[in-house]
């Protein structure tokens, strides 16, 4: 299980370097780009939903795998922070 990062810690990069871990590859990833095509899968999306939820930010499963890029993450992301 990956560490939970702190609410002040999160920002862009930090959501690039954390997509880079789940799909296991150091590429550099388009940020408009859908991320299934990165090869991320549902498990994964199930896995980053339950994290961010332990730092108190609620991303269902259906809001992150609806729109699975790093601008739209990071837009939902930002405005629950």
């Amino acid at each position: 299980m990956m560490e939970i990062a702190e609410k002040t810690d999160l920002s862009p990069e930090w959501l690039a370097a954390r997509v880079r871990k789940m799909i296991e590859d150091d590429c550099e990833i388009d940020p408009a780009e859908n991320l299934v095509l990165y090869g991320l899968d549902s498990i994964a999306v199930m896995t980053f939903s339950s994290e961010l939820k332990q730092m108190g930010i609620e991303a269902s499963f259906e809001e992150l795998a609806r729109e699975p890029s790093l601008d739209n993450w990071w837009a939902l992301i930002s405005s629950r922070l």
